[in-house]
C-alpha cells in the first residue's frame, strides 16, 4: 500500500487535480489515524479554523497527512497537535508538532529517503511514510519542513505555495 501511495505521489504522476479545503483534508487524516491514538493513549487535537482552499490530489494530500499524523502517533509521543492554518503571505500550511522524542537534526534529510527509519526504533512499518509525503508536497510545489516542537517533540510542516490560495 505504502509503495503504491508513493508511485501515485510523484512528480509525473497521473495526479487528479480538483479544489480542496486543507482543513478538510487535514480532519480526514485526524479522524483516520484517531483510533491508533487512542489505543497508544496519544491525546490528538486537530486546530483548523477556516477553510483553506488549495486545489490538489486529495487521495495522495490526505495519504501524506496520515502519514505525518501517524508516525507522531508510532514514535512515542503522547501530545499531537494538528493545525491547518494560514502561513506566510497567507499561504496554506499544515503542521504536526508532538511531544515525542523528535529526531536530530543530523538525521533530519536523511528520513525522508525511501526505505529510510529512524535510528534504533523498534517501531514496524516500511520506511517510506515521509518519502511519500515529500513527494506529495513536490507534486504541489510545497514544501517540508522538520524541526523542534514547542512541545519538545518534532515539528513537521507542509507549506503550500501562495498561489495555492484560490480555487
Amino acid at each position: 500500500e505504502q509503495l503504491l501511495a508513493l508511485a501515485r505521489a510523484e512528480p509525473g504522476a497521473a495526479a487528479v487535480e480538483q479544489p480542496l479545503d486543507l482543513a478538510e483534508l487535514a480532519a480526514q487524516a485526524v479522524a483516520e489515524v484517531q483510533p491508533l491514538a487512542a489505543r497508544a493513549g496519544v491525546a490528538l487535537t486537530l486546530t483548523a479554523p477556516d477553510p483553506l482552499p488549495l486545489t490538489g490530489d486529495a487521495q495522495a494530500l490526505r495519504g501524506a497527512f496520515r502519514n505525518l499524523i501517524d508516525n507522531a502517533v508510532k514514535y512515542g509521543a503522547r501530545k499531537v497537535q494538528v493545525s491547518a492554518l494560514r502561513g506566510p503571505a497567507g499561504a496554506p500550511l499544515l503542521r504536526v508538532d508532538d511531544d515525542g522524542p523528535g529526531i536530530p537534526a543530523e538525521q533530519r534529510e536523511r528520513v525522508f529517503d525511501r526505505f529510510q527509519r529512524g535510528e534504533g526504533t523498534a517501531v514496524e512499518g516500511s520506511g517510506l511514510g515521509l518519502a511519500i509525503v515529500r513527494a506529495a508536497a513536490k507534486q504541489k510545489g510545497a514544501s517540508v519542513v522538520l524541526a523542534p516542537s514547542h512541545l519538545g517533540g518534532l515539528r513537521a510542516e507542509i507549506l503550500f505555495p501562495v498561489d495555492q490560495r484560490n480555487w
